[in-house]
């Protein structure tokens, strides 16, 4: 939920290191 927030205001930017990250 937290990481929703984070990737809406950072953009699409942070989207990719996100998924990256859930990925790992």
């Amino acid at each position: 939920t937290n990481t929703g927030g984070v990737k809406m205001i950072f953009g699409t930017g942070t989207k990719l290191t996100v998924q990256s990250g859930m990925a790992q």
